[in-house]
């Protein structure tokens, strides 16, 4: 992402954070000969972004696909087991939050299906006590059973 000029991810996810995610079962890999290429978050809720109503929804964050391994449609499968995910747990709704000035993501996720709720804005402290600005649009889309 920094190497596009998008620096919303730091270099390095904290120990903390990634231990919390696989401690909740959130945290999810792809794997392949025994290689990551693949991962993401799935949550069920996300006050920061979406407020407290969560009892329809999952939320995806940090997909990432190796690039080695993107375009070959890796990130729109696990978009869509994140979805089966979302319906298992008795909701209808997948919801993330991307960058907003990033415009080739949110192309992805809009070809994913997913659309446009709002822009979000706030500011960040730095670990440095340095503060920038931030700005991100929040996407969902309904999860559908697949037809039989």
């Amino acid at each position: 992402m920094r190497t596009r000029g998008f620096d919303n991810w730091p270099e390095q996810f904290p120990r903390r954070l990634v231990a919390g995610n696989a401690e909740r079962d959130e945290l999810y890999v792809v794997e392949r000969g025994g290689l990551t290429v693949a991962t993401l978050v799935l949550q069920w809720n996300d006050e920061f972004f979406w407020g407290a109503d969560d009892a329809h929804a999952g939320y995806v964050h940090r997909l990432a696909v190796r690039r080695a391994h993107a375009g070959g449609g890796l990130g729109y499968r696990l978009l869509a087991w994140a979805g089966e995910r979302v319906l298992e747990h008795e909701r209808r709704v997948l919801r993330l939050d991307v960058v907003s000035e990033n415009r080739r993501l949110r192309a992805f996720y809009e070809a994913a299906g997913f659309v446009h709720v709002r822009d979000l804005s706030g500011e960040i402290t730095n670990d440095d006590g340095s503060r920038r600005a931030w700005q991100t649009t929040l996407y969902e889309r309904e999860c559908l059973r697949p037809k039989t």
